[in-house]
């Protein structure tokens, strides 16, 4: 989700488990034939926290290796952070685990993580 000065990035069960294994994941959304919007997330040795660039219709999200820890090998559901950008309002940057929704919905939820919550 990219809202004004927020992307949030929600990964499955195989995402999380490629961020263990590969240190990165990543995806596409073909707009045209010449048109595609990418992110990926990885893993990096030269960030503290977390931090996001764009270079060429992709956004490129990094995490330290304690953060991606803490998502690949804990119970907690999201790490965050923000990011400078020269506004008034920083970058706020948001990773956290697919849930399952709680109401019907035609998205296949069998990668995403069981909902903790009974209600919405």
């Amino acid at each position: 989700r990219i809202k004004d000065n927020s992307i949030r990035l929600r990964l499955t069960k195989t995402d999380v488990d490629d961020l263990r294994n590969k240190k990165t994941v990543g995806s596409k959304t073909v707009l045209s034939s010449s048109e595609m919007f990418q992110y990926s997330l990885q893993v990096s040795s030269e960030v503290k926290n977390i931090s996001a660039q764009f270079i060429d219709g992709k956004i490129s999200v990094s995490i330290s290796a304690e953060m991606a820890n803490i998502l690949t090998e804990t119970n907690e559901i999201t790490v965050k952070g923000h990011q400078e950008n020269g506004e008034a309002e920083k970058l706020f940057l948001l990773i956290e685990k697919d849930l399952q929704c709680l109401d019907q919905t035609e998205e296949s939820q069998d990668d995403m993580y069981e909902n903790p919550n009974s209600v919405c």
